[in-house]
């Protein structure tokens, strides 16, 4: 009996490292699995940041001194606005699209700005930055008249 028992050893032992192994494996995989998903979120976590890096905002100005004098749309983020449109209702819907307009730089609207200066319907500018996230900034006058922006982005087409 004792020699059967001696004589089966080297198999429990190999038996017990086959199991030693499965366990093994399975935690590496566990960890893999685990590094994997932080992974996936540092990836997004990089792409969110470099869209908001690259973020055109586009707001209303008004600028008192020429050559820019009067109402003008600047973007002031970081990147460039393409595919834009301004739009109001007054005796009616008006939608006037807007040039491309990279960081910095200024649209002069004076003369369609100048007669909605106070609508209590607002005014809806709307673009897109290069990588095709829309946005979109909305104008609407408080009380006494002082103008009020809001942003709103990235956003949903209709």
């Amino acid at each position: 009996m004792t020699q059967c028992m001696l004589g089966s050893l080297p198999n429990w032992i190999q038996a017990l490292a086959a199991i030693c192994i499965v366990g093994l494996t399975l935690a590496t995989l566990i960890v893999l699995k685990n590094y994997a998903a932080d992974t996936k979120s540092i990836a997004r976590a990089s792409v969110s940041q470099l869209e908001n890096s690259q973020m055109p905002f586009i707001t209303v100005v008004l600028r008192p001194n020429p050559p820019d004098e009067g109402w003008g749309l600047e973007n002031q983020g970081f990147g460039p606005a393409i595919n834009g449109s301004l739009s109001y209702v007054q005796n009616g819907r008006h939608t006037f699209a807007i040039p491309s307009l990279s960081s910095g730089s200024r649209y002069n609207i004076h003369n369609a700005f100048a007669g909605v200066v106070g609508n209590q319907a607002g005014v809806e500018i709307q673009y897109e930055s290069l990588s095709g996230r829309k946005y979109r900034t909305l104008i609407t006058w408080g009380e006494r008249g002082v103008i009020q922006t809001r942003f709103e982005g990235p956003v949903n087409s209709p």
